[in-house]
């Protein structure tokens, strides 16, 4: 054999045992790591951060699974830095394992840190490669991330998957909130084209009392965590919590809403309560004599859930587009204010910007500078189109004895 020969055969055997011996340099056992579930950031004293981590205890979640376990599912550990990064170091150090973010669900930012701004926040998130971006984010309205994450929770044991689940619950059954991802928030805190808005989620009752396990071993648990409305945003920094209504007039216009309760008033006393169970939203700038104004279009079916209203009377039909119509007035009133009450923190999270820009790019270039004057004064037209379907999921209803008398 050759020398070449015999260097050819010595390079590839290497390279052979290179691949077979190789394995994964970085691999990490389920053991040797501390899974978190959500994540929480405050503004702490001297203008640090307190993280907060949720972190999954493995023997007690499947422990509890088989009717068992007397300890929590979920252990919170907390530490102040001067960054995120610092503080999660921090953490770090008080913990066997190392903390493992892929299986985090959510991450709760606390009210003060919000209104100071929580660009840095997300900073550390989108360079980080161990940080996924998929997972919800919400406010804590009039408290601390950690108080959220302290809260034992009923039938959902983990806390993190509870508020987790909650987000979704809520954008799908009534539209006064709805889920706002990570990389949501960070696409659109660098553009000039929408503002950010977050869900926002409350502690009620007593944050000590929240923090232990008998809060969830009655009946009705005194401490609870609520996730209702959103949090407003004018670039970086949180400038007002809407309501359940007016969040749900964000949802409209987002075109965000998959089922909803319009509560419509009846001619004299009562209200008759309309489903809502699909709706279509378009939201289009339009020109005229040269100045935009924003059109939202919005198609809608609906059954009706209740009637409350003494005396109604009339042919089915009739009384179904009435109650069509009225209910597009109800759902024109909760979009207009909603909007009218945007333009005057003129905080533009609707994205009036981005579809003025994609109806006349030369407009928005123009203009794009002075948007902050411009935005406030835009008129929108609303249009609200509803189908009523059904009188309900009887076949026989009270509703048709009343139509017939």
């Amino acid at each position: 054999m050759t020398v070449n020969k015999m260097r050819r055969s010595f390079i590839l055997i290497m390279l052979l045992l290179s691949v077979s011996l190789g394995g994964c340099w970085d691999i990490r056992y389920l053991d040797e790591l501390s899974t978190t579930v959500a994540l929480g950031i405050d503004l702490s004293g001297n203008d640090e951060l307190q993280v907060t981590v949720q972190v999954v205890n493995p023997t007690e979640v499947s422990t509890a699974s088989k009717g068992g376990g007397g300890s929590s599912p979920v252990t919170t550990y907390s530490a102040t830095g001067k960054t995120v990064f610092e503080a999660i170091r921090q953490i770090s150090n008080e913990t066997s394992r190392r903390l493992f973010f892929s299986h985090n669900q959510v991450l709760v930012i606390g009210e003060e840190l919000a209104r100071k701004g929580v660009g840095d926040v997300f900073e550390f998130i989108e360079r980080d490669p161990e940080v996924r971006t998929d997972f919800y984010v919400v406010v804590a309205k009039g408290g601390k991330a950690a108080d959220v994450l302290k809260v034992t929770t009923p039938i959902e044991k983990i806390p993190g998957t509870k508020v987790h689940d909650n987000i979704e619950n809520v954008e799908n059954k009534s539209g006064t909130s709805f889920a706002v991802r990570v990389e949501d928030v960070i696409e659109t805190i660098g553009s000039d084209k929408k503002e950010i808005t977050m869900g926002s989620i409350e502690v009620i009752g007593n944050v000590e009392t929240g923090g232990d396990m008998k809060n969830v071993q009655k009946i009705d648990p005194q401490t609870i965590i609520k996730l209702d409305g959103m949090a407003v945003f004018k670039g970086e920094k949180l400038i007002q919590f809407f309501n359940a209504k007016r969040s749900r007039g964000i949802s409209w216009v987002d075109n965000k809403i998959k089922s909803t309760v319009v509560s419509v008033p009846c001619k004299n006393e009562g209200r008759t309560v309309i489903e809502i169970i699909h709706s279509s939203t378009k939201m289009k700038a339009k020109f005229q004599q040269g100045k935009p104004y924003i059109d939202i279009k919005i198609m809608q079916e609906a059954n009706i859930a209740e009637i409350l209203c003494p005396g109604m009377k009339g042919a089915a039909k009739a009384v179904f587009d009435q109650l069509a119509k009225e209910t597009g007035q109800e759902v024109t009133k909760e979009i207009t204010d909603t909007v009218t009450r945007a333009q005057k923190l003129n905080t533009d999270i609707f994205g009036f910007a981005d579809a003025i820009y994609k109806a006349n790019p030369s407009y928005w270039k123009k203009n794009r500078h002075n948007w902050d004057y411009i935005y406030p004064k835009i008129p929108i037209h609303v249009e609200v189109i509803t189908q009523i379907r059904r009188e309900g999921i009887r076949n026989k209803s009270y509703f048709e004895k009343i139509l017939r008398e």
